[in-house]
């Protein structure tokens, strides 16, 4: 039995890492994050990522006192769907009657500030690269538990993949990513455009590293297609500017006010390819010592759904509730797998499957959903509602058995129901 409050090592210092740290020192624990990079280095780094957060996730933060940014920041209200035609018009437009807010931060400077403020706040910081498995050994003797919260390079082979969750093989798009400013005008809502056989475009509001109110552009581009930039071998100015004059002729009228878009500087762009994954939680060193992953590290979510921060977030949360009703017991193996499998089955499973369900065309019912969501306020809340809290969507998004039930008590006229039911029935024969 363990005489006092644990004491924790965190590996990454990243999302779901830094936000547990700080539950973990709120609890009264002792905290120990190790970092890669020092806050300076993650501040002039290269964009890592887009990351957005949702209402619950950003409630969460400002819990632990988080938001430092809130006063000077584009709230991000509201989530619109668009399903665009062959010939680049708008076919359905879906939009909540009241819009849910949600908040994009740089994560340069959100973490390298969280960093030096976990600190401050007790925890200590080390700055070592442990890059695979036999240094993370050599560094977290001593520690009653260990979390590895990034899944960079070999670390990730502590945690094998699960087939039976993982719902794909293979990157299902082909991603680039723009900081860009010059956008107008200032809105507030994030929006996905879906170009059928072709992929996505996302516009969403962004406090950027220079403190600057920016807009994240989001290309995800099915392999092959006119949307894919994987292999172009450009600067990133340049190859913002191709993106654009693609997006022109793919949209034409829609996107005028990107024409003005430059990337805030050189460093502000990636690009890359990722597969949707689980992973198995619990990973075992030489030395016979069990670590617990947490975040990207066990959920790889591509980015489109915008589920990968808020799953980090809800994930650390969870654990952290779960290791404050441990107490002063061991964490054992099976405490670690039971912790994930729970975690899994009350908001991991859900958050996946939205992120699976992007990528795929729309099923038959599916398409129905979409159709009463352009004409139906209820349903296009219902909708977007499961990106904020993807828990929403299930089973009725999924479950063709429940999802005419479903519209019909969100008011949908029937007879405008049979309509869309009979509408797509030759396609996947709905009944």
């Amino acid at each position: 039995m363990l005489s006092r409050m644990a004491n924790i090592a965190i590996v990454g210092a990243g999302q779901a890492g830094l936000f547990l740290g700080f539950g973990l020192l709120e609890d009264g624990h002792e905290v120990t994050l190790f970092s890669d990079q020092t806050p300076d280095e993650i501040l002039h780094g290269r964009l890592p990522s887009g990351m957005g957060l949702f209402e619950d996730a950003v409630k969460k933060e400002a819990a632990l006192g988080l938001t430092f940014w809130e006063d000077v920041m584009t709230r991000g209200e509201g989530a619109i769907l668009e399903l665009i035609n062959p010939d680049g018009s708008v076919g359905l437009h879906i939009a909540p009657p009241v819009p849910r807010p949600h908040r994009s931060v740089d994560q340069r400077l959100k973490n390298s500030r969280w960093m030096r403020e976990l600190e401050r706040r007790g925890a200590s910081v080390r700055v070592v690269s442990l890059a695979n498995p036999e240094q993370l050994d050599a560094h977290v003797a001593g520690f009653d538990l260990v979390l590895v919260a990034t899944g960079k390079g070999a670390l990730s082979s502590l945690f094998p993949r699960d087939a039976r969750r993982s719902p794909f093989d293979k990157p299902q798009r082909h991603i680039t990513c723009f900081l860009v400013k010059n956008f107008r005008p200032e809105v507030r809502s994030g929006t996905i455009r879906i170009l059928p056989g072709l992929g996505e475009v996302v516009i969403t509001p962004f406090y950027s590293r220079e403190n600057l109110k920016a807009r994240i552009l989001l290309i995800e581009g099915i392999p092959g297609g006119p949307l894919d930039y994987l292999s172009r071998a450009l600067s990133g100015r340049e190859l913002l500017e191709e993106c654009k004059q693609t997006l022109f002729k793919l949209l034409p009228g829609q996107l005028e006010d990107l024409r003005e878009a430059e990337l805030s500087s050189e460093q502000c762009w990636l690009r890359g390819s990722l597969t949707p994954t689980v992973r198995e939680p619990v990973g075992r060193l030489a030395s016979g010592r069990v670590v617990l992953g947490l975040g990207d590290a066990l959920m790889l979510h591509d980015p489109l759904a915008a589920q990968g921060g808020n799953n980090a977030t809800h994930m650390a949360d969870f654990y952290r509730t779960r290791i404050r009703e441990h107490a002063e017991r061991p964490f054992t193996a099976e405490w670690m797998q039971r912790t994930f499998e729970d975690f899994w089955l009350a908001y991991g499973q859900y958050s996946m499957g939205v992120t699976a369900g992007l990528l795929m065309p729309p099923a038959p019912h599916q398409q129905a959903v979409l159709v009463s969501a352009h004409q139906v306020p209820a349903v296009a809340a219902a909708l977007i509602d499961g990106l904020y809290d993807p828990r929403a969507l299930f089973p009725w998004f999924v479950d063709p058995a429940v999802t005419r039930d479903f519209l019909h008590s969100k008011g949908v006229p029937p007879a405008l129901l049979e309509q869309f039911w009979n509408l797509f029935a030759e396609d996947g024969g709905l009944k």
